[in-house]
Formats: structure tokens, C-alpha cells, sequence
């Protein structure tokens, strides 16, 4: 009797499990990782086994448990990734940045007592003209192509932040405005040259955070400077008769 309550239950959570790990995959699938499906399936044939062959079965689950451990690492390590990374750009999200990259590069300027941090603010121009005409998928081919030069413009030390939108922000440790300047004119030259025949342009912003100042200041003004060049080049745009900057 005791036997056959025991399988019961074995089956029981089995079944319970089969259904648990059905329901679990359409959460998975983004993650790409089989680890957690495959160690409860290995945790069901461990129950299914144990009726019968008690010290197999518990082996097999053990092994199931620690695959599944590992799944959960893995679901972990995906989590971070997406909390870090833009899923679309590559680059780094604005919750990285605020809480933990600036945070951290700014204690460590105070601490060395550093030439401070310089932050590049670029918009793209005509973006929704683009996205309009051409489709968003167009788009965000476009701003793919823009984050990846940008990446390989820039140093390794350098944080690229996608803002929000077609707004990058990028901010470079221990460098002046001159250096930025001269990265932005490299930028444009590899932006004419781009594989969809379009004429990418943009406007930007450029401002130098130094020990004790308010860094949200800072930031706000290179943004300021961005939304000025923007609009001063539509009010050309328009005397000229040309399509607007956006």
C-alpha cells in the first residue's frame, strides 16, 4: 500500500513537472538555454525510476537538480545582459549608466582626482523621415549602423548609452571637449559612407563634467547644445526650402 501511495505522488509530481516545463519554455525561449528544460526532465525520469529503483532514481534527480542550477545561472546571466545591453543597439542602457557605470567613474575621478568626464549627446537628423519613408525596420537597421561605428570610434574606457529613441549619449573618461570634437568629425565622415545610399547626419552637443559639479547639469547642457544645433539647422532647412530636421 505504502508502495503504491509512493508511486502516486512520484507521478503526480511528475505530471506536475511536465506541465510546469511547458508552461516554462515560451519564457525561455528568449534566453536561449535548454539547461532548466533539460534538468527537469532529467528531475521527471528521476521520479518515474524511484518507485523502483530508489538509489538510481534519487542519482538521477541529483543530476537533474544541478543541470537545472545551472539553468538558473544562465537565466541570470541573460537577465543582466538585458538589463545592461539595449536589445537593439548593442549599446549600454540609461539603467546601467545612472546606476552603476557614471557612479563608479565618478568616484573613481574624485578619488584620483582626474581631468573629469566629457559627454557627447547625438541625435540623429531627418530619423523620422527615415523611419516614415523608408519603414521602422529601416530604422532600426540605421541605428544599428550608427551604434557600431560609434563603438569603433571610441575607446574601450568610453561608455556608449542609448539615451532614448535615435539619442546616443556617450561619455568619455579623462578627455576635453577637443578630443570629442575631433572623434564627432570622424563620426560624420563614416556616417556619409553607409550601405543604405541615405545622407546620415546629426547634431550634437558636447560638455565637460569636472569634480564637484552637478553631473546632471552637465549632461542636461550637452543636451541643451544637441536640441540648439537641431534647431538651428531646421530654421536653415526651411528658409532654404528643404525637408524638416527631426
Amino acid at each position: 500500500m505504502i508502495l503504491l501511495i509512493e508511486k502516486l505522488v512520484h507521478f503526480s509530481a511528475a505530471i506536475l513537472l511536465v506541465f510546469f516545463i511547458l508552461h516554462l519554455r515560451k519564457y525561455l525561449k528568449s534566453f536561449k538555454s535548454n539547461f532548466m528544460e533539460f534538468g527537469i526532465a532529467i528531475i521527471i525520469a528521476g521520479l518515474l525510476v524511484d518507485p523502483f529503483y530508489e538509489i538510481l532514481g534519487y542519482n538521477i534527480m541529483i543530476v537533474g537538480i544541478v543541470v537545472v542550477f545551472f539553468g538558473i545561472l544562465r537565466v541570470f546571466k541573460n537577465l543582466k545582459e538585458i538589463a545592461i545591453r539595449d536589445y537593439l543597439t548593442g549599446l549600454y542602457t540609461r539603467y546601467y549608466f545612472f546606476e552603476e557605470w557614471l557612479p563608479q567613474e565618478m568616484e573613481r575621478q574624485k578619488r584620483r582626482k582626474g581631468k573629469g568626464i566629457a559627454f557627447l549627446v547625438i541625435d540623429l537628423d531627418d530619423f523620422k523621415i527615415i523611419n516614415d519613408r523608408y519603414s521602422h525596420k529601416m530604422g532600426d537597421k540605421v541605428l544599428k549602423f550608427v551604434a557600431q561605428k560609434i563603438v569603433e570610434n571610441i575607446r574601450k574606457t568610453d561608455c556608449a548609452v542609448r539615451f532614448g529613441g535615435d539619442e546616443i549619449l556617450v561619455a568619455f573618461p579623462e578627455a576635453d571637449e577637443k578630443t570629442v570634437e575631433n572623434i564627432v568629425k570622424r563620426l560624420e565622415k563614416k556616417l556619409l559612407f553607409n550601405p543604405f545610399g541615405l545622407p546620415l547626419k546629426f547634431s550634437y552637443g558636447v560638455e565637460t563634467w569636472k569634480p564637484g559639479e552637478d553631473i546632471e547639469s552637465v549632461v542636461q547642457r550637452a543636451d541643451l547644445q544637441m536640441y540648439s544645433l537641431k534647431s538651428l539647422r531646421k530654421q536653415r532647412q526651411i528658409l532654404s526650402g528643404e525637408e524638416d530636421v527631426d
